[in-house]
């Protein structure tokens, strides 16, 4: 990450089980040989195929980065390494439980001295025979020095990706060839635990193949090397995107994803940047942050490990985080306690404090809480401290009796959950065990479901598949066979609610949303909506219907997208001076072309305009098939063709006939035009 982070914000277990049921182990491998880690699947595991999660933090070995120059300088190793050591001893004494750390291989000794760059992004003061010097003297050994700890070792190249880069240019030719030496070096002396990050936040990738073949290239020439060793791949747009992997993904063993996240990022709380800032954070909250989260990163942790290489936050006050929010609350405002949460649903995402190791190692949990960086529960040490003090409790390579016998078995929060087609929820559940630790088993856990037509679960989140409504049954099966549940109940919202809850005003810059009158104002040429992060099938119906109370002034337009992209080309209807759209859809064309929009995967909706002003005030927004009423209505269904023994639901859709009515869940349908209820 380069020291234009803040500039650039604003553009965006525990013991295996037994009955052949595996949990995660987490390390303390101090005094004993660090097993060997590979990739199976979507998990990081050992030799015994435990499922690893890692927790670590970072260090760059550079003045700048080492206290802003104020400990050593002018190339001196001996005092790098002895600062750099140091930090490493320290956080470790202040009983921080991490196993790995992220060193970045700073440029600071592999360019030039004395040749002038444009910044960290700038490749050509870069001199291969400086970088090997310090490669052996400097890198190599500070990684030997954390594996000497007990830390599994993640390497950076040095500095970070220009703005745009191509298929076949001068930065890739750079990567592979900084990661042809250290692949070497790393086989010549035997080090299958070092990790390699391929590159740090590509934004733009272009050229023939895209990001996949950029990378691919690289992941070939070390390969090429005979050097085997876990590679973690970066996705685009600052390491925040990866849904162009999912169909294309790097080919080969033990490749994983290295992913960045911050405040802000995938629609999460962030501090609110403004002259008279108050402190106030703001954003898409727990709902965003989920929708985000599941568009931009799991698609790609469904099918490999994934490990997030920066993270921080804390309030703007301190400023001594990267990221400027709060830690907040698991399933609310804030980021902090969200993003450990969407690490826990996902099920086999390792991630670290950024924060420096020179505030680490300050730290005391003993300190009452206060208003400083390491005493403020809002600001990111004194929370994550206490997480990885957690899992390591719940991961313990040798555990006890006690920590395997689960006592009871927890929803956090409402067992009721109102859900509409295409929405997706993680439902909070925890194991507690007799040695006093709780584990999330959000991603672990068994999901049986009433009618599995309705919702179904994968890898953590549960997914509203169709319409109606199903009762859900979450259990756990601990290492003794004690099996214990709880109940929940799936029920049918609106498709398009006109609530804080289920209305996204910031889809794309800041926006507002009353849920009392129902106002959106957007920020400048903003968009706010409704959004479908696994898309949802419109074909059934013929209409969309949207009413406005009053005519709207800010040339607002009404757009649908059938990719899951804001910057992909949507289907526009203009309101002018009208309020109410009925809109055919399946006569949509994409703007300006002929294509026809898709109403059988849609992921977007919702209202662009210029912003400010009185905004957009909605009345009703419905699906219809005769265009005046809505679907879910008995009265328009009764309106359908009549067919002998065809059953429909209340949406219109033909779900069987009259002779298995007696298979189809409890609720209304139509046969023959008229009301039946099951």
């Amino acid at each position: 990450m380069g020291k234009s982070f803040l500039l650039r914000l604003v553009v965006l277990c525990a013991i295996a089980f037994m009955g052949g049921i595996f949990g995660f182990k987490a390390m303390a491998w101090k005094g004993m040989t660090m097993p060997q880690l590979h990739i199976e699947g979507r998990y990081l595991v050992d030799e015994q195929g435990n499922k690893i999660l890692l927790h670590g933090f970072g260090q760059t070995y550079s003045p700048w980065f080492n206290e802003q120059g104020s400990k050593w300088n002018n190339y001196d190793v001996n005092a790098c390494l002895t600062y750099n050591k140091a930090k490493i001893d320290g956080l470790l004494n202040a009983g921080w439980k991490v196993n790995w750390i992220r060193l970045h291989m700073d440029p600071y000794w592999s360019n030039t001295p004395g040749v002038q760059t444009k910044g960290e992004n700038d490749i050509s003061a870069f001199s291969m025979d400086r970088f090997k010097t310090y490669f052996e003297s400097v890198f190599m050994v500070m990684a030997e020095y954390a594996e000497s700890k007990g830390l599994y070792v993640v390497m950076r190249p040095p500095g970070v990706c220009p703005e745009n880069i191509t298929v076949g240019d001068d930065y890739q030719k750079y990567l592979i060839k900084v990661w042809t030496h250290v692949a070497n070096q790393v086989v010549a002396k035997g080090k299958k635990n070092i990790m390699f990050e391929l590159a740090n936040e590509p934004i733009n990738v272009y050229g023939t193949g895209g990001i996949t073949k950029y990378f691919q290239d690289i992941v070939d020439a070390i390969r090429a090397t005979g050097c085997n060793n876990i590679l973690w791949v970066p996705g685009s747009g600052y390491q925040s995107d990866y849904r162009a992997y999912v169909d294309n993904p790097i080919q080969g063993e033990n490749i994983g994803y290295a992913v960045h996240a911050y405040p802000g990022w995938y629609g999460s709380d962030a501090e609110v940047e403004s002259a008279e800032n108050t402190g106030d954070v703001a954003g898409g909250g727990y709902r965003g942050f989920l929708n985000g989260w599941c568009e931009r990163v799991k698609p790609i942790a469904d099918i490999a490990p994934v490990i997030v290489t920066e993270m921080d936050w804390a309030p703007k006050k301190y400023n001594a985080s990267w990221g400027k929010s709060t830690t907040g609350v698991r399933g609310g405002s804030g980021f902090g306690a969200n993003f450990k949460y969407m690490c826990d649903l996902t099920g086999n995402v390792s991630w670290m404090l950024f924060t420096g190791a020179e505030w680490l190692e300050k730290y005391n949990d003993n300190a009452a809480n206060g208003n400083t960086f390491l005493t403020d529960p809002e600001a990111c040490v004194r929370p994550i401290f206490r997480w990885f003090a957690d899992y390591a409790k719940e991961w313990q390579y040798e555990s006890t009796d006690d920590s395997k016998r689960m006592t009871a078995f927890t929803l956090d929060g409402g067992n009721v959950y109102e859900m509409s087609m295409g929405g997706i929820a993680a439902m909070p559940v925890y194991a507690i065990f007799a040695d006093g630790h709780t584990e999330c088993m959000t991603a672990r856990a068994q999901y049986l479901f009433a009618d599995n037509t309705v919702a179904v679960f994968h890898n953590g989140i549960v997914k509203k598949t169709g319409a109606g409504e199903t009762s859900l049954t979450i259990s756990h099966t601990d290492a003794f066979g004690t099996t214990m549940s709880v109940d929940v109940e799936i029920k049918e919202s609106a498709l398009f609610p006109l609530t804080n809850d289920g209305f996204n005003p910031s889809i794309w810059e800041h926006g507002t949303f009353d849920e009392t009158t129902g106002t959106l104002i957007t920020g400048q040429y903003g968009f706010g909506g409704w959004q479908y992060p696994n898309g949802v099938d419109l074909s059934a119906y013929n209409y969309l219907v949207v009413r406005l109370k009053k005519q709207q002034h800010c040339g607002a337009s009404f757009r649908l997208f059938d990719e899951n992209n804001y910057w992909s080309n949507p289907a526009m209807v203009e309101f002018g001076n009208n309020t109410e759209l009925v809109i055919d859809l399946h006569n949509l064309t994409k703007n300006e072309t002929s294509t026809k929009l898709n109403p059988a995967h849609i992921y977007i909706i919702g209202v662009w305009t210029y912003g400010g002003g009185d905004g957009v005030q909605f009345d009703e927004i419905f699906l219809s098939n005769d265009g005046k009423t809505p679907a879910t209505s008995v009265g328009s269904i009764i309106q359908m063709p009549k067919a002998n023994g065809k059953v429909y639901n209340l949406r219109g859709q033909l779900v069987g006939t009259a002779d298995c009515l007696g298979n189809l869940p409890h609720g209304i349908y139509v046969i023959n035009g008229k009301k039946v209820v099951k």
